[in-house]
Order: C-alpha cells, then sequence, then structure tokens
C-alpha cells in the first residue's frame, strides 16, 4: 500500500481509536466522504479538557459549524481541572445564540471541578435548556466551609431538578446534607444515582425521594449509631414498613463509608432492609475505607455468619463485594477464624471468596471479596516474601508500596513483578521509600496503568522505573527524585510522559528546572510546587518565563507556592500574553495558580 487511504475501513478504525476525537476530526474531517463517515462516532462526542486555549476555540468556531452540517453532537465534557477557566469560557460563549444551537441535542455532560458561580450559570443558563439531557456527572474537588449551604442548595434544587434525568453522578469532598429537603419533592426521573451524603440519616432522606432508583452508590463521610435522627428513622420505618424495602426496582446498592464513629451491626441491617429487595436486587458491595476503632461491634463487620444473616434474605443477590478496613489488634488466631467465618456452605454455594491482607506498618487489616473489582486504595508494606503465600489476584486500580519502616527490605525482581502481575487493572502506583535493587529484564506491560507517583526517596532510580513500566504517561515526583537530571539528555524513557508534578523545589534551584523537564518533550500537563518564601516575586517570574517560552508544548502549569505574589501581577499580560486564562486558590499551605495556554 502507497498510500494511508489505501488502508481498509477496519484498520483505520483502529488507527483512529489511538486519536482523540479533537484530534481525529481535526485531522481528517472533509478529507473526503469516506472519511467523513468513520468520523461519524468522533464527531458525535467532544472532550475539551485536554484542549489548549486555541484548540478550545477551534473547535467552537471552525470544526463545529463543519460538523453541525450533517451530524448532532451528544456527548461533552469540560472542566478546570488542566483548562482553568473553561467553564466560564464555555458559558461566555453561549450567549451566542448560533454556538448554542451546536449543543442542541447534547444527552450526556461530564464538568470537573467547577466553581460554585460557574455552575450556577451553567446549570441555569445551558443544563436547564437541554432538553434531551438523561445523563449528568460533575466532579467538585474543593467547596470552601462558607459556600456550602449554597452548593447544597444548587444541587439539591436545582441538579436533582432535571426532570429529564435519568443517570446523576456527583463526586465532592463534602457531603450533602439533606435533611431539610422538602417532603414533597419527589425525583422520579432518576434510576442510577452517585452521590457524597455526609450521614446514613441522608441516606434514608434520599431514598424516600428517589422511589424509582434501580442502580444507587452512595459515600456516606461518618457512620454513627449514637445519632438519635437516625434511631428515630429506624423505629419509624420499622414500625411503617417492617422489613420492606422502600426501592421496588433497585437491581444494584454500592455503599461506601469513609469512617465510623459508633456502630451498632443492627442499624446497618435495619438500613439495608428498607434499600435491598428481595426481587430484584442483585448486587451489593460495602466498602468501609477506614476505622481506627477496634472494638466488638465492628469486628461483626468481618464476621461472615453476621453478614450471611443479613444477606441470606435476598434470593436474587448474586454478587457480593466486600472491603473493609480496620486499625485494629486481632490476633492471628482471630484472623483466621474471620476469614473462615466467610467459608460457610452459604458463601460456597453462592459462589463469593474472600482474602485479608495485614498491612502491618499501622496494623491494618483489608478483608475483601475476591476478586476485587471497586477503585478503593489497596496498601503492602513488604519485609519478607512470606506475604505472598496466599496473595490474590485484584482489580483494584489503585496501589501503594509503603516501605517507610521496612526501607532496609530491597525488592528484587520476582517481589515487585509478582505483585505487579496480582493487579491486572492498576492504574495508579504510588511507591513510598521504595528501595529497589534489580536489573530490568521484560517491561511490565498494564495496559491499564498510566500514573507513576514516587514519594520521600531521593535515590531512587527514575529511569530505570520508567523502563520496567513503559506505558506511564504521568509522572508524579519530588525534585531531588530525579538522579540523572544532569546527564545526557538521551533518556527515551521519558518521552513518553505528558504530565509531569515536580514537588519540593527550593528557591535557589528553581533557575534548574528547565534542565529537569528536557527530559520531557512531551510535556502537556506541569505541576511544580516551589518553596518561594524568601524570593522576589521578579525573581520567580523570570524564572518562570524561561520554562513557558521555551516549552511551548506545555498547555497548562499550575504553580503551588508558599506565598501568593504580588496581587497587582495579571498573569494574562505576562510572556506576551502566552496565558489565555488563569485563577488562583488560597490554600492551606500558600496558594495555588492556575494557567492555560
Amino acid at each position: 500500500m502507497r498510500h494511508f487511504s489505501d488502508f481498509p475501513d477496519e484498520i483505520l478504525c483502529n488507527i483512529f481509536e489511538y486519536l482523540s476525537p479533537f484530534d481525529a476530526i481535526n485531522s481528517f474531517i472533509n478529507l473526503n466522504i469516506r472519511f467523513n463517515r468513520l468520523l461519524i462516532p468522533f464527531k458525535q462526542q467532544i472532550d475539551l479538557t485536554y484542549l489548549s486555549y486555541q484548540q478550545f476555540i477551534n473547535y467552537i468556531n471552525i470544526l463545529l459549524p463543519i460538523i453541525s452540517k450533517d451530524e448532532s453532537l451528544y456527548f461533552m465534557k469540560l472542566g478546570n481541572t488542566r483548562t482553568p477557566g473553561q467553564i466560564e469560557l464555555f458559558n461566555t460563549l453561549m450567549h451566542d445564540k448560533i454556538h448554542r444551537s451546536y449543543f442542541n441535542y447534547i444527552n450526556k455532560v461530564l464538568i470537573e471541578s467547577p466553581r460554585l458561580n460557574e455552575l450556577i450559570n451553567f446549570v441555569e443558563k445551558f443544563l436547564f435548556s437541554l432538553s434531551n439531557l438523561v445523563s449528568l456527572s460533575i466532579t467538585i474537588d474543593y467547596i470552601r466551609d462558607e459556600d456550602f449551604q449554597k452548593w447544597t442548595q444548587l444541587i439539591v434544587h436545582s441538579v436533582l431538578s432535571i426532570s429529564t434525568l435519568v443517570k446523576l453522578s456527583i463526586e465532592m469532598p463534602t457531603g450533602l446534607v439533606l435533611s431539610r429537603l422538602s417532603n414533597t419533592i419527589i425525583f422520579n426521573s432518576l434510576l442510577d444515582v452517585t452521590l457524597n451524603v455526609t450521614l446514613v440519616t441522608d441516606l434514608l432522606i434520599l431514598i424516600q425521594h428517589t422511589p424509582n432508583i434501580e442502580n444507587l452508590s452512595i459515600r456516606i463521610g461518618w457512620w454513627t449509631s449514637g445519632d438519635r435522627t437516625l434511631v428515630k428513622m429506624l423505629d419509624e420505618m420499622r414500625l411503617n414498613n417492617d422489613r420492606k424495602s422502600l426501592l421496588n426496582n433497585l437491581k444494584s446498592f454500592h455503599l461506601t463509608i469513609d469512617s465510623i464513629l459508633t456502630f451498632q451491626f443492627e442499624h446497618l441491617e435495619q438500613v439495608l432492609y428498607r434499600i435491598l429487595n428481595n426481587e430484584t436486587t442483585y448486587s451489593f458491595g460495602f466498602i468501609l475505607r477506614h476505622c481506627l476503632n477496634h472494638n466488638s461491634e465492628l469486628t461483626q463487620l468481618i464476621d461472615g455468619q453476621r453478614w450471611k444473616n443479613v444477606l441470606s434474605s435476598y434470593s436474587s443477590l448474586n454478587q457480593f463485594d466486600l472491603f473493609i478496613r480496620i486499625t485494629g489488634c486481632l490476633s492471628r488466631e482471630e484472623e483466621k477464624d474471620k476469614i473462615n467465618s466467610f467459608k460457610s456452605e452459604y458463601f460456597l454455594k453462592k459462589k463469593w471468596c474472600f482474602s485479608y491482607f495485614k498491612y502491618s506498618l499501622r496494623d491494618n487489616i483489608i478483608f475483601h471479596s475476591i476478586p476485587y473489582k471497586n477503585k478503593e486504595l489497596f496498601d503492602i508494606s513488604i519485609s519478607n516474601h512470606e506475604i505472598f503465600n496466599n496473595f490474590p489476584i485484584n482489580y483494584t486500580s489503585n496501589l501503594l508500596i509503603d516501605q517507610t519502616n521496612n526501607e532496609a527490605y530491597q525488592f528484587n525482581r520476582s517481589t515487585f513483578y509478582f505483585i505487579l502481575k496480582h493487579f491486572p487493572s492498576l492504574q495508579e502506583l504510588r511507591l513510598i521509600h521504595f528501595n529497589m535493587n534489580f536489573s530490568i529484564i521484560n517491561p511490565i506491560n498494564i495496559p491499564s496503568l498510566h500514573t507513576l507517583k514516587i514519594e520521600k526517596d531521593r535515590d531512587i532510580n527514575v529511569s530505570k522505573l520508567l523502563e520496567l513500566l513503559p506505558l506511564i504517561n504521568t509522572l508524579f515526583i519530588s525534585y531531588f527524585t530525579i538522579d540523572d537530571r544532569n546527564k545526557s539528555l538521551d533518556i527515551y524513557q521519558y518521552n513518553r510522559i505528558s504530565e509531569l508534578s515536580l514537588i519540593d523545589i527550593p528557591a535557589n534551584d528553581i533557575n534548574q528546572v528547565p534542565l529537569v523537564l528536557n527530559r520531557f518533550p512531551n510535556l502537556r500537563f506541569l505541576h511544580i510546587h516551589i518553596y518561594n518564601q524568601r524570593m522576589t516575586d521578579e525573581y520567580l517570574l523570570t524564572n518562570l518565563n524561561e520554562i513557558i517560552q521555551k516549552f511551548h508544548s506545555i498547555i497548562y502549569l499550575k504553580l503551588q507556592l508558599e506565598k501568593d505574589v504580588n496581587s497587582s501581577v495579571n498573569w494574562k499580560e505576562q510572556w506576551n500574553g502566552r496565558v489565555k486564562m488563569y485563577f488562583t486558590d488560597i490554600i492551606f499551605v500558600g496558594v495555588l495558580v492556575h494557567l492555560w495556554f
């Protein structure tokens, strides 16, 4: 074949899968009728969260008018995470009727890291006008205490009330409080809900207002059985319904609890009786992220007989996922007794298998189902090889290897390979005080593994790790960890890195940062943390100018500073107008400046 167009459609479609919708459309649209036909799936969706400012403007002003002639846009993702100011810019552009018309048929929206006023405008001026909207996902990463009530009002009275919504997911750092939700409000259209709430009483309120829910995933900040409101609600429900579910169509329920203050297993049973449905519920997942206290009631969470008493009432249940992390002092015999309690005839008949892992660093014990497929963080601290005797396959997405108290243990090749091979769905790997001493024979290619975080290490060989894990594209690392930063630039392992977080940069070393960045020729997103307490604004801006002007591939820069720069600095006017949008966040340890190029 002499030309790219000589490939058959099947091969071209496979090639397009490696491109983003924007890159595919921008490269091949209107090339000919055949390519326009192959691009139809890419025309119907767009992820705006990885585009530069100019790419964003080009998509809205140039590509969308072409696309809209023969296709409609159905899915859109936008946000501020790595494109600060994008939501504000989008809201502004939607004042134009022509721009607005390109989005009339949107039925699915994902929005990340909105600020309060931006989301208010986005919901009221845009989402309310979408007659076909059925799916909405909102990820909120920061809520100021003084704004919490406004966020709650916006979500409860505006977002939840969108009458066309069938699927809604809202992730936020602070759970919603639903105690003031009017009894007359019912969200009939919602069938699939993922939500963070503050207390278990908020969950009980929610299920009374979503009668048609089929899939429910709830994360509770604190569980406290000492709450009088909880006891009162459970007593009222017991009198009215006995053990009858309030959700007649529920198919799956996933419950995550961040931590427990006080606990009575009976209260958990009563809550589940109001939610799980004997005739329709086929899947239930329970996660306890962390529990500091150790008492007899809590150990019932890892008692198979107690779980059997609850779950055996639900004949349709065929999937039970469990993850419980408890910091306590179970003896070895108690650990065996607990895991053996999950090997009764009931669990064997259901083909539900369980295992546990003792994380010796803080005496953590993790009891979990096999295979474990949720996203919860899995912790490991290695001191000897015996820990792997009964090590099960895990499908969790996050793995932490923390050797803080076991730094003397050196990972050999077989040990490290063994660990990673047991996490085939791994997405993020964190290493703390990791001590490796082995040569690379074969790389480990886990397709889903894209992020590597190295913390509290100064001597680790980063290039060797990237050679071992060649599919990594996101790297989080201390400035002092890159031991080869002054060596030859011919380090191919860094070529794949598109997102870099470089932390703990001393003020007197900021002029050396470009030498480090030379390692990363394809960098697009950069986060740098600088100790700038004794640094003048002029010195900081001068050195940042060198980075901005030299590395044109960077479209987003997040600066984490210990003190704010002079308020008179206009970031848009810096560096010949390269900064198109920006905003700053005051945080506990200083200030964050987000710049979009």
